[in-house]
């Protein structure tokens, strides 16, 4: 007689663990920008993010978990939770941030954002987790290890390069430098790269333990990344509008592998302890 068990058939291998993103959500608009639907919700505050982010992170293998602005408090339980942050792109920041009085050409600032995303880049970046930072978050990981900004580019730089183009996003319109022995040259597998450009401001002093990676060729800064931990990486240019480029879609594949590998050593530690 077949006797069936009651032990739980366990797998013959596990699932493949993929990696888990946190992405910030950089942009407050109010409700009433968007079209509102039928019984919908009454207008208020609404964060904001383009998917291109979270499809490029999933596309390299990832699974990307949208944040909003926490309390700072918050920010030991949902770091603990994930292998990687992404720092999007979104408004000015606030110059206060970095010790300077606001230029009349500097565009509104989100204080309670600002407040949030530099408390969360600093703890990431003591808990050593794997930085992707996109625009304004380039410069917000600046500004988060002690860097400033140019306020109005122009100013700097002229108007040779259009920092600010009113092209589509999947449209590069000017070409970056990149030095050669950075890990960003190496991920995207070139000296230079053409990019896409929606800013007007830029690095100026440079954060600690940060280099310089690339440069337009009116002298602005247009990637940074770590020299002092793995894997922190800072591109001024929006990447994931460019993932049908090779080079760009390696560097959501480079990140996503470095959240993979801290994932793995920290279950390792896990397992240990």
């Amino acid at each position: 007689m077949l006797v069936e068990s009651t032990e739980l058939q366990r797998p013959s291998r596990l699932p493949d663990r993929r990696p888990l993103i946190a992405v910030t959500t950089s942009e407050v608009r109010e409700g009433t920008a968007v079209t509102p639907t039928r019984h919908g919700e009454p207008p208020q505050l609404e964060m904001a993010l383009g998917l291109r982010y979270l499809q490029a992170i999933e596309s390299a293998g990832g699974v990307p978990v949208v944040i909003p602005p926490l309390q700072v408090d918050c920010l030991e339980s949902l770091l603990t939770r994930v292998a990687g942050v992404c720092l999007s792109g979104g408004p000015d920041l606030d110059p206060d941030s970095y010790g300077e009085r606001r230029h009349r050409r500097t565009g509104p600032t989100e204080r309670q954002l600002d407040t949030f995303e530099l408390a969360l880049a600093k703890a990431a970046d003591a808990r050593r987790l794997p930085i992707l930072a996109v625009c304004r978050g380039m410069q917000l990981l600046n500004v988060a290890r002690g860097g400033t900004l140019h306020q109005h580019l122009p100013d700097v730089v002229g108007d040779r390069i259009v920092h600010r183009q009113r092209e589509a996003g999947e449209r590069p319109t000017h070409w970056v430098t990149l030095a050669a022995s950075s890990r960003l040259s190496e991920i995207l597998g070139r000296k230079r790269a053409k990019v896409n450009s929606f800013h007007h401001q830029a690095v100026a002093t440079l954060g600690a333990g940060l280099a310089v990676t690339s440069r337009a060729s009116d002298g602005t800064v247009e990637s940074v990344e770590a020299v002092d931990r793995d894997f922190v990486v800072g591109v001024q240019w929006h990447a994931e509008c460019l993932v049908e480029h090779v080079g760009q879609a390696a560097l959501f594949s480079a990140f996503v592998d470095a959240a993979g590998q801290f994932d793995q050593a920290t279950a390792r530690f896990a397992e240990v302890a």
